[in-house]
């Protein structure tokens, strides 16, 4: 009987263990997104608005790096 459990797994896509093994090595496969866009020099425009495009940067950088901790993120240095 192990050869019909062996070919209905075959038929089926392999067995549970396999089909988990397979979501995982998809899951390693799929890179990150890209890490939030730097603004550019001009973004910003010093009158020290309350939501600057600055504040909204390390927001976003912040809780990408919480998502994606390994991931490729961009420069955490504050602006200069």
């Amino acid at each position: 009987m192990a050869a019909t459990t062996t070919t209905i797994e075959a038929k089926r896509g392999g067995s549970i263990d396999d089909k988990e093994e397979q979501e995982q090595a998809k899951d390693k496969a799929i890179p990150p997104p890209p890490p939030p866009e730097k603004p550019e020099p001009g973004d910003c425009c010093g009158s020290g608005c309350v939501r600057c495009v600055w504040d909204v940067y390390y927001e976003e950088l912040e809780d990408y790096n919480k998502a994606y901790p390994t991931g490729g993120s961009a420069s955490s240095s504050q602006p200069s």
